[in-house]
């Protein structure tokens, strides 16, 4: 999953990330638990309940805060729901199911 970020990065955003400078964790969310910063209502009424929720975040060196979001399917790992937000603010976004 880092390995996606960090060329994502590069692909989509033109930055350049260190694998050893990428922050992980994984959450579960049920539905009334998800913030619409993450995942609007909309989208969260397509998504299992409850989600797999992991973040991917990196600080660049001008100070900007990255982060990728993504709902996996717990058994098969395929990604359901891909947002990016950039310093606290959603700037993208994909639903795969």
């Amino acid at each position: 999953m880092i390995d996606w970020f960090i060329v994502k990065m590069k692909r989509e955003f033109g930055v350049e990330v260190r694998h050893e400078d990428v922050g992980y964790e994984a959450y579960e969310f049920y539905h009334d638990e998800v913030d619409e910063l993450l995942i609007p209502v909309e989208h969260v009424e397509k998504l299992p309940n409850p989600m797999l929720f992991e973040a991917l975040m990196y600080v660049d060196p001008k100070g900007h805060e990255w982060i990728a979001g993504l709902v996996v399917s717990e058994e098969t790992r395929e990604r359901l729901y891909e947002v990016w937000i950039k310093d606290g603010k959603r700037i993208g976004w994909a639903m795969y199911v």
